[in-house]
C-alpha cells in the first residue's frame, strides 16, 4: 500500500515512523536494573540498550516492557542507536508534528535519512503504534548500506515463518533482509511473526539490539560484552568468551506433545531444546540445559535433517550452525490399518483371505478383492507414502559444523 507513496527505499522505512522513546524524558540511572523486567525475556536486550542511552525507563523504576511504542517514540529510538544527525540542514515537518512537538527533531532528522516518511495526507501520526513490520523495516534500512545483509529471498520467509503470507507486500524485501541479517526476535513462538501487530516496547529493544549488532563498528563501540558476533570488550566489562569446537555434539529434545510428520519435500521451522549442559574443553558451560535451538527440518537423502540457525543463552540470541544426522523416512504408520490398505491397494484374492484372518474382518466385500494377478499391499501398506516420523521427547543430536563462540560478562 505504501510502495506506491515513497521511493521503494523510503516507503519501507517510513511507514514504520513510530518510536520507541521508552520513557525518554526520564533520567533513570542507564546501569540499574528495571523492577518489572526481571526475568523477562527481553532483559538482556533491554539492560544492553539502556546501558548505552539508547532506551530509558519510566520515573517509578519501571519498563513497562509489553507497552506498544508510538511512532514518535520510535523515530527517537532510531536517532539515537544510530547518532543520526541531519547533514541537509532542511528541516522535514508534518502537518500533525508541530514544532513544540518533544519528538519533532527526531522525526525530521530520521524523515532527512530516508528512514521514515508520512501519510499522503501529510500526516505523521506520531502517536499512532508502529507494527513489527513497520519498526523492522526501518531498521533494517538504517543498516542496509553496510555489507552485513547478506542476498535475502522473501521465498526464505515462508518455510521459515507459519505466518508469513500477513506480511505486507510493500515489506517482502526488507522482512527478507531483516530475516538474514537476524533483526527478528520471535517470543515465546520463533516461527510466529505477526507482522501487523503493534510491537512492544520489548521486540523494539531486541529488533534494535540486533540492528546494532549487525552495524559493525557501531555495535563493538557501543554494546561491548553484549555483541554475540562481535564480542570486543569494552572498558569497565569483564567479558568472558566461551567457544565449542567444530564437531561438539548436543543433544537435544522435540518440545511438542503429539506426534509429528513430516512429508517428503517438506521444510518444517520448529525449535528444539537442549537436554544436558554442554561444556567446552576447559569444563565450562557454554550452553545450559534448558537453551532453545530455533532451526528447521528439511528435506534430504532418504529422509530429513535439522539445520540450526539459532540458540538462545540466557536470554541472548547467538547464530548456530550445526545439523543432525539424516532421519530416516518410513511408511507412513497412520495408513496401515486394515481399511487404509484397503482403500489404498488392491489386493488379491489369497491376499485378502490372509488380511481378514489376521486383522478379524471377515466382512470385507468381494468388490474389494480383486484378481490375483493385480498387486497391492497385505500386510504393511506397501503403497503408503514416505514420511518421517517424530516423537515427543525424541532426542536428536545435533553436530556443530563450526566453532561456536558465546560471550559473557
Amino acid at each position: 500500500m505504501f510502495s506506491s507513496l515513497f521511493t521503494p527505499r523510503a516507503a519501507w522505512t517510513g511507514v514504520v515512523l513510530s518510536g520507541a522513546m521508552l520513557g525518554i524524558h526520564c533520567q533513570v540511572a542507564m546501569a540499574a536494573p528495571f523492577r518489572d523486567t526481571s526475568g523477562h525475556w527481553a532483559q538482556t536486550y533491554i539492560q544492553a540498550l539502556s546501558s548505552q542511552g539508547v532506551l530509558n525507563g519510566f520515573p517509578d523504576g519501571t519498563f513497562r516492557p509489553n507497552e506498544p511504542v508510538t511512532r514518535a517514540q520510535f523515530a527517537t529510538i532510531v536517532n539515537t542507536a544510530f547518532r543520526l544527525s541531519n547533514t541537509s540542514g532542511t528541516y522535514i515537518g508534518f502537518r500533525d508534528v508541530p514544532y513544540t512537538h518533544w519528538a519533532a527533531n527526531a522525526i525530521s532528522t530520521a524523515a532527512a535519512n530516508n528512514l521514515i516518511a508520512g501519510f499522503p495526507d501529510g500526516s505523521y501520526r506520531p502517536e499512532q503504534p508502529v507494527t513489527r513490520t513497520e519498526s523492522l523495516v526501518v531498521l533494517t534500512n538504517a543498516i542496509g548500506n553496510t555489507q552485513a545483509i547478506p542476498a535475502a529471498q522473501p521465498s526464505d520467509l515462508f518455510s521459515r515463518y507459519r505466518d508469513a503470507a500477513a506480511i505486507p507486500n510493500w515489506a517482502l524485501p526488507q522482512i527478507a533482509a531483516a530475516h538474514q541479517a537476524g533483526l527478528i526476535v520471535n517470543y515465546p513462538d520463533p516461527m510466529l511473526l505477526e507482522p501487523n501487530r503493534a510491537a512492544t516496547r520489548a521486540e523494539v529493544a531486541a529488533f534494535t539490539y540486533q540492528a546494532m549488532v549487525n552495524r559493525g563498528s557501531l555495535v563493538a563501540q557501543n554494546l561491548g560484552s553484549f555483541n554475540p558476533y562481535n564480542p570486543t570488550p569494552q572498558a569497565g566489562f569483564n567479558l568472558r568468551l566461551s567457544t565449542l569446537a567444530a564437531g561438539t555434539l548436543i543433544p537435544t529434545t522435540t518440545t511438542f506433545n503429539e506426534r509429528l510428520y513430516i512429508a517428503p519435500n517438506e521444510t518444517r521451522p520448529i525449535s528444539l531444546i537442549v537436554n544436558n549442559p554442554i561444556r567446552n574443553a576447559q569444563g565450562d558451560i557454554v550452553v545450559p540445559y534448558g537453551s532453545r535451538v530455533d532451526g528447521r527440518f528439511e528435506p534430504a537423502p532418504g529422509g530429513t535433517r535439522f539445520v540450526a540457525e539459532s540458540v538462545i543463552v540466557n536470554n541472548q540470541l547467538f547464530p548456530l550452525a550445526a545439523q543432525s544426522d539424516v532421519i530416516h523416512d518410513v511408511k507412513d504408520p497412520r495408513y496401515t490399518t486394515s481399511g487404509k490398505i484397503i482403500q489404498d491397494a488392491a489386493i488379491g484374492a489369497a491376499a485378502g483371505a490372509i488380511l481378514g484372518l489376521v486383522t478379524g474382518d471377515n466382512a470385507i466385500a468381494t468388490e474389494e478383492v480383486l484378481g490375483a494377478g493385480v498387486a497391492g499391499a497385505v500386510i504393511g501398506n506397501v503403497t503408503a507414502p514416505q514420511v518421517v516420523v517424530l516423537d515427543p521427547n525424541q532426542v536428536i543430536e545435533l553436530r556443530l559444523t563450526q566453532d561456536l563462540a558465546i560471550a559473557r560478562q
